[in-house]
């Protein structure tokens, strides 16, 4: 059966956890973004402009696949063998109880620390 067009085979899960990449060019922090059992979508803080083989790395996982495509930052990772669904629950749960805070919050943390002098701008 073949997909309809702009269809996704597998829904994607949207997270935001602290992950990395490893490509041939070194290891790059992101922010896990959204996964599925195909694939990954990571936000780094700027392109590392990078294709081929990649390794995606978050918590106790690990994960083989190619980059796909990149637009700035966010790069996009489809994976060499599909996710079994365990690991989907299990970054579902992590997502509630560690999720990394939006920009907005971490704005807002900034400045917080700032007013009580414990950041500098």
């Amino acid at each position: 059966m073949t997909n309809p067009v702009g269809r996704r085979r597998d829904s994607r899960l949207r997270l935001r956890l602290a992950a990395r990449v490893i490509t041939r060019a070194g290891v790059h922090s992101v922010i896990l973004c959204d996964l599925s059992r195909q694939g990954a979508s990571v936000l780094a803080r700027q392109a590392f402009g990078c294709s081929g083989p990649a390794v995606l790395q978050w918590d106790r996982h690990e994960f083989f696949g190619d980059i796909q495509w990149g637009n700035g930052g966010r790069i996009g990772i489809l994976f060499d063998e599909p996710l079994p669904g365990s690991v989907l629950l299990e970054a579902r749960r992590q997502n509630e109880v560690a999720a990394l805070p939006d920009d907005r919050e971490i704005v807002r943390q900034q400045a917080r620390g700032w007013v009580q002098g414990v950041h500098r701008l």
